[in-house]
């Protein structure tokens, strides 16, 4: 009997664990501006919002969500104050990668393993594809435009 108690004792800590996350998710999404909130909601749709992060660009404040979805890429999605959408972020395969963009993330890698690769879709129709490159434990992320050359940020 008391083997059975501990065993629900342990499954009921540990789904408090589990759903932990979401609560402070819950909590961080309460405090941003409501359109913010809003936007990043119906962008998520089905998905579960596993992170949110609030970040600075420049003096614009940024409001980005990780969102995650059996059978589907993980995605980004990022609005400003007013729910506007700032970026969408969507891991894909290197098949799926444009040959010019594809052959410059693997120039690029040198004798680095590329982790992943992320196509941008930024407000204004910009798109770009983003690489992470991983070197002995140190990461760097470098963006390319569509046409295979560095963003010029990058340079």
């Amino acid at each position: 009997m008391k083997t059975l108690f501990f065993a629900v004792a342990a499954l009921a800590v540990s789904s408090l664990f589990l759903h932990a996350d979401d609560a402070a998710v819950a909590a961080k999404m309460a405090r941003i501006p409501a359109p913010a909130a809003e936007a990043l909601k119906k962008a998520a749709g089905s998905a579960k919002i596993e992170t949110l992060a609030i970040e600075k660009d420049g003096k614009v404040t940024i409001y980005e969500v990780e969102l995650v979805e059996a059978g589907q890429p993980n995605r980004e999605v990022s609005v400003k104050a007013d729910g506007s959408i700032n970026a969408e972020e969507e891991t894909v395969p290197m098949e799926k990668v444009p040959e010019a963009v594809r052959k410059a993330i693997e120039a690029g890698a040198k004798e680095s393993k590329i982790e992943r690769v992320q196509k941008i879709k930024r407000a204004g129709g910009v798109v770009t594809f983003e690489a992470l490159y991983v070197k002995k434990g140190k990461k760097t992320e470098v963006e390319y435009l569509e046409d295979g050359k560095l963003k010029p940020e990058e340079k």
